[in-house]
This record gives C-alpha cells, structure tokens and sequence, in this order.
C-alpha cells in the first residue's frame, strides 16, 4: 500500500453527483428502495477511469495491478451503507481488486491510504506486508484484507526475484556506465508510483543498498 491522492472530481459528478445524491437521500427518507441505476451511478465510465488515473491501475489496497487480468471494483472507503449520501461522495471512492474489495465487504476501521502515509503503519519484509506493533487500524487491514494471501506472496516474490537481478547486476559490474544506467533505471522505473508491489520494492532495494553500503 502507497500513499494515495485525490485528483480533480469527474465532470459527471460535479454535474450530477449533488441531484444523484439527493434522490438516493430522498428515497431513503420515504423507505423507498432507490433503482439499480441509481444506486449503482458511482461505476459512471467516467469516474472509474478518474480513479484508474489515481491509483495507477492498481488497487489501493493490495497494489495489485488490475486491467490486464480484472475490470477492477469502484470501491467506498466508507461503506455506503453507512450513510448513503457516501454512494457518490468522490472523497469516499477509489479503486479495489475484487479480492479487497469482497474481504473488505461492510467493515469499518481499515487503513485509508488517502488520509494517512501508509508506511507509517506498515512494515514490509520481503514479500510480506505486516502491521506496525502500535497500530491496530494496520493489523485489522492486514488480517481482513488478508494482505499475506498465497497469490499475493507468488506475485509480490516474482517482483522482488525481478528487483534482485536488476540490484545484483548493479552491485556487481565494474562498469561505471552501466552501473550509473542501472541505478537510474531502478530509481525511476523501478521504485515509481505505478509499478505493481511499489512499497515492497523501495523496501527491498533500500534494505540491499543500505546493506552494501555497510
């Protein structure tokens, strides 16, 4: 998990989101179950692409990458059912796998990676993701989201398998020009935002260059 930002609110929502809003509150009021449509408008092509742009094509729990294999799930930080005037609040929406997002389900308590620096609350060892000792919002993510799942460590191991030869290459070449090359490229390419596992992987690499600078 990374630190996330909001970007700026769909077009759709800045046109529609307050009237969409204010019929599902409304109907609410009257015990009147809102249509599918309407309950169901926070999935507008046009937000889930916003919030593709926002989380890097990942989820925003996990950093799995999704397109290439999922549609990926519009997901409330907040569970709308909480209060259904979250149904289309653009701060209370981001991006999820459907593995996240089904462990996830109606809980509350989870780590929001939008509102606090994730590795403030997490450590990550390997191709492991543990809760920090202090933070019991970090355990609950960990354990409910089942952030150690089997095909989260095969992939999250491929990742860093990937990052080893890369920083063993590096360390190893007495090639100054290569050597500089590689560097950048870890740097850059290797550590960015959009990477699947980014946190996983500015872990691994910091520990192999803080060890070889020993």
């Amino acid at each position: 998990m990374i630190k996330l930002s909001k970007t700026k609110k769909p077009a759709v929502l800045v046109e529609h989101g307050d009237e969409w809003t204010r019929t599902l509150v409304e109907k609410k009021a009257r015990d009147e179950e809102p249509t599918e449509t309407e309950k169901s408008r926070y999935r507008h092509p046009e937000i889930k692409q916003a919030l593709i742009a926002e989380t890097h094509g990942k989820c925003a729990y996990c950093e799995s990458k999704l397109l290439h294999i999922a549609y990926g799930d519009v997901e409330h930080i907040v569970p709308k059912s909480t209060d259904i005037a979250l149904n289309l609040q653009w701060e209370n929406l981001t991006l999820a796998c459907d593995r996240c997002n089904t462990n996830k389900n109606a809980h509350e308590g989870f780590i929001d990676p939008y509102a606090v620096e994730p590795k403030d609350h997490f450590y990550f060892v390997g191709p492991f993701v543990f809760a920090k000792p202090a933070s019991d919002g970090a355990k609950f993510t960990e354990i409910t989201l089942k952030l150690n799942r089997g095909e989260l460590f095969e992939r999250r191991g491929m990742r860093i398998n990937a990052l080893r030869e890369l920083v063993d290459t590096m360390e190893r070449t007495t090639d100054e020009t290569l050597k500089t090359a590689l560097k950048q490229d870890i740097e850059e390419n290797e550590l960015s935002d959009e990477v699947e596992y980014a946190a996983i992987s500015r872990a691994f690499v910091f520990l192999r260059l803080r060890e070889a600078a020993a």
